[in-house]
């Protein structure tokens, strides 16, 4: 397969008037076609910012300040935002986490399908109608017609997200990012929708950036997970690596806060501390403080992210690796 998607040393930054803010550091990631690349990591990890610097959705004081963006062997950084609008929807597709927010709440779901549609193909107005009705039953709603004519508010939360897969698919891009697109929807609708997700892809052959703070989605999701902490990638690997022969302690402690139904009335097991604020970032390992098997050199210097196919960022795991 060749490769769809190459990120390479990404620095995002936020300008404040004191400092800079570093929320994204030197990111490496390539995304083969119609690979899933699962991102995984807490809140404040730079899921989100990694996400929308592809979609080039980036607002001041946020900026990318080094590093390229290829996609299909363009730099999508020295893009034009006129550019960028012609990509964005056809070609580079975005699922957000909150469908009630993305949605216009007065607007009919049937319109704003189209007004996707609209922007990047000249239909008349027959043709974007049976289209848009086409989209809202291949994601799984059998009134479609009904569903065209409702208003967000008339629907329910895994409606109105299977309304935004629809936008998203309806100009068949090469590209969907899914920003926790489940993280506001019950599980027993959440499995659904990650079941429709995986069906789309599958039939469709898109390649999916799935981004998620949970280990069990990724699991079900992924052909390939990079864990993201502070900014950087720590660790990255085949799914089935990754939850097989974890190697970052941060990676390891995310698997072992995955609830085991099993456990009974046992306490979870949870990472102690948080993720650094930007502007208090550890000088050492950005990791060092809250790991449990950290080396005087992990409180002092930066490691590299390291290996081939399996590549960790840890002094610890790469030094005794070298050694065998």
């Amino acid at each position: 397969m060749s490769t769809l998607l190459s990120i390479k040393n990404l620095n995002v930054d936020i300008f404040s008037e004191k400092s800079i803010l570093p929320v994204i550091n030197n990111v490496n990631i390539d995304l083969k076609e119609g690979e899933v690349l699962g991102i995984v990591g807490e809140s404040g990890c730079g899921k989100s910012m990694l996400a929308s610097a592809v979609m080039g959705l980036l607002s001041p004081p946020a900026k990318v300040t080094n590093g390229e963006i290829l996609f299909e062997n363009e730099d999508l950084v020295k893009l034009s935002q006129k550019e960028l609008q012609n990509i964005r929807g056809s070609k580079i597709s975005m699922i957000f986490q909150e469908p009630m927010t993305s949605l216009n709440p007065l607007m009919k779901c049937g319109r704003q399908i189209e007004e996707v549609l609209f922007t990047h193909e000249k239909l008349g107005r027959g043709e974007l109608r049976k289209k848009a009705i086409h989209a809202i039953s291949e994601v799984g709603i059998g009134r479609a017609v009904d569903v065209y004519n409702d208003i967000p508010s008339r629907l329910s939360g895994g409606m109105r997200q299977r309304i935004m897969i629809a936008m998203a698919l309806i100009c068949n891009p090469r590209l969907l990012i899914c920003d926790e697109p489940t993280t506001a929807l019950d599980v027993t609708i959440q499995a659904q929708i990650l079941k429709l997700i995986k069906e789309i892809q599958n039939k469709k052959k898109t390649s999916v950036i799935f981004i998620s703070h949970d280990m069990g989605v990724i699991s079900k999701m992924a052909d390939r997970v990079a864990v993201m902490y502070a900014g950087q990638i720590v660790e990255i690997a085949g799914a089935n690596e990754i939850f097989t022969n974890p190697k970052h302690p941060y990676t390891i402690g995310l698997l072992r806060a995955i609830p085991d139904m099993n456990t009974g009335t046992k306490a979870l097991h949870d990472i102690r501390g948080s993720v650094p604020m930007l502007d208090a970032l550890p000088n050492g390992c950005l990791f060092s403080p809250r790991c449990d098997i950290a080396i005087k050199k992990c409180f002092k210097e930066r490691p590299k992210l390291k290996g081939d196919k399996h590549c960790t960022r840890c002094f610890v795991v790469n030094d005794k690796e070298s050694y065998e």
